[in-house]
């Protein structure tokens, strides 16, 4: 093969070396991912928090009295309790209205669906009948109990007319969606700024979260937040419904918080996260908890609500104590979001509170293994890929005055319902984008590597060694050459002067140190002479004359 032929294999070699060093530097697979979750309009990761192709699982477990009656007669000192559930509905979200400002931060209005699923749930809500307490009589009794003797005189002359019972029974679609109640349609009319609605649902009131506008830091080079945090919320990073006496200071903020949906990339173990959502009235810290895989082999961070996170002793809770004192451990106030009435959240069946909570009612029953809730985020990608959010709804009726029919639940805390929020299945999309980051990406992007190295590798070593070859042979045949002795023959026979000179042989020999010889005849006039010239001036050169007259060679 000639050199340039070698010349192309070597520089091919080189070429595919280079090739498997970028592919090593500038990893494909992680272009894909900052391409794909790029935070711009219409890319995916917009489109999967714009409207998350998946469904978010609401399921309701109601605590349904069975001993109502023995507990108002005094026969039961305890309320029995008997969890009953799930009725299944599946979140729709939908984030509306959506602006990209020039501060690297999007504003948004979320619009949020329910809808039922019956294959999934315990029976029908239309038919299912369960006995609770009475909300709005029991908490407007509890909210009242520091008024004017007098307001508390004339409501309770208001639920005896009204003959409200502290115990209701009601279908569970009732109970979650609204009924007709006298005391509600009453507040509703005298005091319509208050009360804006005429019938009491649970879910209705906890799930109606109105028009709320919502600024978002989105990731870009310039963002100095943290993306996907809260940014504002209604026009203001404050928390608002905890400020006390008009004191700023000591009202919690949005900082770092975030809705779920999306999280960072590339996350770490120290990175905590507080969940916020209106229904929830407060942040809720995500902590950190472990690194995990999922049942695919996705490496994932896992992240967990501690048990002391409803802890009013903490230093970030004081923030949600109402004005008259701290609830126990284990509970947590919501009634400013709630139009005062004294409700609160813990951990379904006070799971990590205050043994007290448990005490007080038969059939609450604490399970870290049912009653946690957990996060799975892939860290690389900051995607959400397992949901399970439980959070539990409960009445605190504190000591009612002159409200007879709900004094015998005075100091109670009531158990309602619990909510477990699920994300059961990932959309197609987000699969085949994890196993492209995950399965293929990484062995293909290995492969491609290894045979581009494997291959140039080869060829220069392939170049490297036709070249020594070559090379190794032309030393030999010039070796050759300058063993090999050149002999002159057939010398033309000349007349020299009066005479015939017979011809001879002109015989030269190489000495092994030269390098080439060269040997001209050259004729001039009449007289016949052979000049000899070395190229390499280390070269010996030997020559015999033989049968020619002496005095010819001392002519020459």
């Amino acid at each position: 093969m000639s050199r340039v032929g070698h010349a192309r294999y070597g520089l091919c070699g080189f070429g595919l070396l280079i090739v498997s060093l970028a592919l090593l530097y500038f990893d494909p697979v992680e272009i894909i991912k900052s391409t794909e979750l790029k935070f711009v309009d219409k890319s995916y990761a917009y489109q999967l928090w714009q409207k998350p192709p998946v469904k978010v699982y609401v399921s309701v477990y109601i605590f349904n009295v069975t001993n109502a009656d023995r507990f108002l007669e005094g026969e039961d000192e305890k309320l029995n309790v008997q969890e009953i559930g799930p009725y299944v509905y599946w979140e729709e979200l939908e984030n509306t209205n959506c602006t990209f400002n020039s501060n690297d931060t999007i504003t948004y209005i979320p619009r949020r669906k329910l809808h039922f699923e019956l294959s999934s749930s315990v029976g029908d809500p239309e038919t299912d009948r369960i006995i609770i307490p009475n909300i709005p009589l029991l908490g407007f009794s509890s909210m009242l109990r520091n008024s004017p003797m007098f307001v508390n005189v004339v409501f309770n002359s208001l639920v005896e007319y009204q003959d409200s019972k502290p115990m209701l029974n009601l279908s569970v679609k009732e109970f979650l969606w609204g009924y007709d109640d006298n005391l509600v349609k009453m507040a509703s009319n005298v005091l319509p700024t208050w009360i804006n609605f005429d019938k009491f649902g649970l879910l209705d009131r906890m799930l109606d979260e109105g028009t709320n506008i919502i600024t978002m830091a989105v990731p870009t080079e310039r963002q100095k937040k943290r993306p996907y945090t809260i940014d504002q919320f209604n026009g203001s990073p404050m928390l608002h419904q905890w400020t006390k006496n008009d004191e700023s200071a000591d009202t919690p903020t949005l900082e770092k918080a975030t809705e779920g949906i999306l999280f960072p990339r590339h996350l770490t173990p120290d990175m905590n996260f507080p969940i916020y959502r209106k229904a929830f009235c407060r942040t809720l810290p995500l902590t950190y908890d472990s690194t995990g895989k999922m049942p695919d082999g996705y490496p994932v961070y896992l992240y967990k609500f501690q048990p002391e996170v409803f802890n009013s002793s903490l230093e970030d809770n004081h923030y949600y104590c109402p004005k008259d004192g701290c609830l126990p451990s284990g509970l947590s106030d919501i009634s400013p979001c709630y139009y005062n009435i004294p409700v609160a959240v813990s951990f379904p069946h006070f799971y990590g509170g205050d043994p007290s909570l448990v005490e007080n009612v038969n059939g609450v029953a604490p399970d870290a293994g049912k009653h946690e809730s957990e996060v799975a985020v892939q860290p690389d990608l900051g995607i959400p890929l397992e949901v399970n959010i439980k959070i539990q709804l409960n009445l605190v009726v504190k000591a009612t005055r002159f409200v007879n029919r709900a004094q015998k639940f005075n100091d109670l805390t009531l158990p309602i319902c619990w909510l477990h929020l699920e994300v059961k299945s990932l959309p197609e999309s987000l699969i085949a984008l994890l196993y492209l980051c995950f399965n293929v990406g990484p062995v293909l992007v290995k492969a491609v590597v290894a045979l581009t190295a494997a291959v140039g590798f080869f060829l220069v070593g392939l170049t490297v060694r036709r070249f020594g070859k070559n090379q190794q042979q032309q030393q030999q045949q010039q070796q050759q050459q300058a063993n090999e002795p050149v002999r002159i023959e057939d010398c033309d026979h000349e007349d020299y002067g009066d005479g015939d000179v017979e011809s001879g042989g002109l015989i030269a020999k190489r000495g092994a140190a030269s390098s080439h010889l060269l040997i001209t005849k050259h004729l001039l006039g009449d007289q016949l002479y052979l000049p000899l010239q070395h190229i390499v001036p280390t070269s010996s050169v030997i020559v015999d004359y033989e049968d020619y007259a002496p005095e010819h060679a001392r002519g020459r």
